[in-house]
């Protein structure tokens, strides 16, 4: 991403520029050697990876959560049951075809 930003001003700088800035492409370049040559030579990590300690996940609320999760299954299936008389199944009244 550096190098194509810097790939990217210097093109644009080229173009629009004339005379004298037309050297207003050099620092871009420089500033982008400067910081790929720091980021080469000083690394955030070591090179040797650190020893690592087996992390054990103990899940402390599984009673809780199957309890919730069985109330609302129970919830969910009362409520079909019920959409079913109460909705699906009213009754739907003809009307007259001829009023006298």
């Amino acid at each position: 991403m550096l190098w194509g930003g810097a790939g990217y001003q210097g093109s644009s700088r080229k173009r629009q520029c004339n005379g004298r800035n037309r050297f207003a492409v050099i620092p871009v370049f420089l500033i982008a050697l400067i910081i790929t040559l720091v980021l080469i030579f000083f690394p955030r990590a070591s090179e040797t990876p650190s020893t690592v300690t087996q992390v054990v996940i103990v899940d402390t609320f599984f009673i809780g959560r199957y309890f919730l999760v069985s109330i609302l299954g129970v919830i969910f299936l009362a409520s079909l049951f019920l959409v079913l008389p109460f909705h699906m199944l009213e009754p739907v009244y003809a009307k007259p075809l001829r009023a006298r």
